[in-house]
């Protein structure tokens, strides 16, 4: 089995797993049990985040972390009216115009629910409505209740975490469209550096981090690496691309298949800029071992920005997976890219030791 056919198939398992923000202990405990054979120690911490530590072989050489978050965007139980319809809210900035017409998976206390975000029939809709979204508040889920009752029998009540039902599907040129790519790619990559580093001891120590809550405010990365002993940091996440009939190149530079985006700066409420230190040390490490990557400004933010602020500032940089069709049901990303993305990493930890320098002059 080659690399990316490896990758693809940790991916494929990672995806099976549901973790919306706040309900990530299914993925906790799966990412938990990928790394406990490759790590020297693996724990987590009261607040959920998943830390798994290899030791390097020169306690005076870096430190770094990698981290991916554990959860994904989805929907939260509202409400159940008396006919048991499920009125429900957003967890995390999902693309309310991709809501309707897909299947949806209700986590109830008794194991999972399958239902439908409902739409009105086209017969009955007015002209004045049929180019319109309508608000998360008017839409609605159908699992097949006939009342509030018996969708309490069901396990759902208010709170009840909600997902996309929507598996991967494979495309042309190692493509492949799925829910959840976000960060689900990420835990991916963590875990395949992982595996690579097993068995070759190198000088420096690598963090492998999952952190919870990252799609409502960057809340578990904002605690990560507190007690931590680490040099420097990286985000590994997905970037919206662009180079699609409705995301001009001039908007958006990167390419989905072109390689890895190292992330200069982050525009979101304010521009973030990545720190130099780790940036640089990836770009030399990708054109050392002549591999692809994209350098540019992203769109969003990720941990990154939460972890450059702990304690007195850990230099970070986010490094990501480039995706069309950011936050829906078929979020789309290359395999290829991911795989170039663990490749740049293992080189680039292999080779770090004691004279690396993490001043900025």
């Amino acid at each position: 089995m080659s690399k990316v056919e490896e990758i693809k198939s940790l991916f494929f398992k990672l995806l099976s797993v549901n973790g919306i923000s706040g309900f990530e202990e299914p993925m906790i405990k799966t990412l938990m049990e990928e790394l406990e054979p490759l790590c020297d120690e693996v724990y987590q911490t009261p607040r959920g985040n998943v830390i798994g530590v290899q030791h390097g072989t020169d306690p005076d050489a870096p430190k770094v972390a990698l981290a991916a978050h554990t959860d994904q965007v989805g929907f939260i139980v509202f409400s159940i009216d008396e006919r048991g319809f499920l009125r429900f809210r957003k967890i995390g900035g999902s693309v309310t115009g991709s809501i309707q017409g897909h299947q949806m998976k209700v986590h109830g206390k008794k194991g999972p629910v399958m239902g439908v975000a409902g739409i009105k029939p086209g017969h009955m809709t007015k002209p004045s409505e049929a180019n319109t979204i309508p608000p998360i508040e008017q839409l609605y889920i159908d699992v097949g209740a006939l009342s509030r009752e018996e969708a309490y029998e069901m396990g759902i009540e208010v709170g009840t975490p909600i997902t996309w039902n929507t598996g991967p599907a494979e495309l042309a040129n190692n493509f492949v469209a799925t829910a959840a790519a976000d960060d689900r790619a990420g835990l991916t990559a963590i875990i395949t550096v992982a595996k690579n580093l097993k068995d070759k001891p190198i000088p420096a120590s690598v963090y492998y981090i999952g952190t919870v809550e990252e799609e409502i405010g960057l809340r578990g990365a904002e605690v990560a690496l507190f007690d931590l002993d680490v040099d420097m940091a990286v985000a590994i996440d997905t970037c919206p691309s662009g180079y699609q009939p409705d995301v001009k190149p001039v908007d958006i530079v990167y390419e989905v298949g072109k390689g890895p985006a190292l992330q200069v700066a982050e525009m979101s409420r304010s521009t973030r800029i990545s720190s130099r230190v780790p940036r640089e040390w990836i770009a030399e490490t990708a054109e050392k071992h002549d591999l692809p990557y994209q350098r540019g400004i992203m769109y969003g933010g990720t941990d990154a920005s939460a972890m450059q602020q702990t304690k007195t500032g850990v230099p970070a940089v986010p490094f990501s997976i480039p995706r069309r069709y950011s936050h829906s049901p078929v979020e789309l990303l290359s395999l290829d890219d991911l795989y170039h993305l663990t490749e740049i990493l293992t080189h680039g930890l292999s080779e770090l030791d004691s004279s690396f320098k993490f001043l900025r002059v």
